[in-house]
């Protein structure tokens, strides 16, 4: 597999939102995440239990129907164990990934290859922000996110980037994206009220992102809303595990 291109210093990765709790090792060994040992089966078996790896395979024929020349970028790519099944496709001849964990774009990564039985003649890897991406304008014909969006604490600047080095006609794909029913927002506002003996009806309130993890929450309006805002067609799917799969296409 290729070596991996670093595009940042130190103290750059340092300044970036959250990298700290992503390149904590030893926070990451006590996830099923962490397939250093060889043990590919608790990954393997968290991924199938938990839906994420159905959830991944509803959204490929999303892939295929606009992988054009066959060029893929895959943002907070993590451990990339979809990178490696977005490579075995056959409309796919090249995955980019991109991620802020050292050790998950290193040795994990080519372990999730592995254990994917991915083609990592087709997969390029970079340590980077996908608020800075070093490509050029127009070169992908689709954008994946698996449980990463959310991560975003400037999504508009993201979405942004992400138009630069889409082709017209490409696509946006979101996968892993929280669904934020109205009975959670329900159970959000009596826990509130429960715990601050306040009534709270806003709703940036009563979901305070978490600044350890980085995860944001976003209402299917707000995702509706950002992606109009920037001329992209977004339509939506429940998927299985109940979280919602955005596919957004460029016009």
């Amino acid at each position: 597999m290729r070596d991996v291109e670093n595009w940042l210093t130190e103290q750059e990765l340092e300044n970036i939102y959250s990298a700290d709790y992503w390149n904590d090792i030893e926070e990451e060994k006590s996830k099923e995440f962490w397939i250093l040992d060889g043990n590919y089966k608790k990954c393997l078996d968290y991924l199938k239990n938990s839906k994420l790896l159905d959830e991944y395979y509803a959204s490929e024929k999303y892939v295929n129907e606009k992988s054009g020349d066959g060029k893929l970028l895959d943002l907070a790519a993590g451990i990339g164990w979809t990178s490696s099944l977005l490579s075995k496709l056959g409309s796919i001849k090249e995955v980019h990934a991109v991620e802020i964990s050292k050790h998950r774009i290193g040795e994990l990564f080519e372990h999730a290859v592995k254990m994917m039985v991915g083609s990592p003649e087709k997969i390029f890897r970079y340590i980077g922000s996908f608020y800075k991406l070093k490509f050029p304008n127009e070169v992908f014909d689709v954008i994946f996110m698996s449980q990463a969006f959310h991560h975003s604490d400037k999504p508009l600047h993201l979405l942004f980037e992400c138009d630069r080095v889409l082709k017209k006609g490409g696509r946006i794909i979101l996968i892993g994206e929280q669904n934020i029913t109205a009975r959670l927002m329900f159970r959000r506002f009596v826990g509130n009220l429960l715990r601050t003996k306040k009534i709270v009806f806003n709703f940036y309130e009563l979901f305070l992102p978490d600044s350890r993890l980085g995860d944001h929450y976003y209402r299917m309006s707000d995702y509706f809303f950002m992606f109009q805002s920037m001329g992209y067609k977004l339509k939506y799917e429940v998927a299985p595990t109940g979280n919602i799969m955005y596919i957004a296409d460029k016009e």
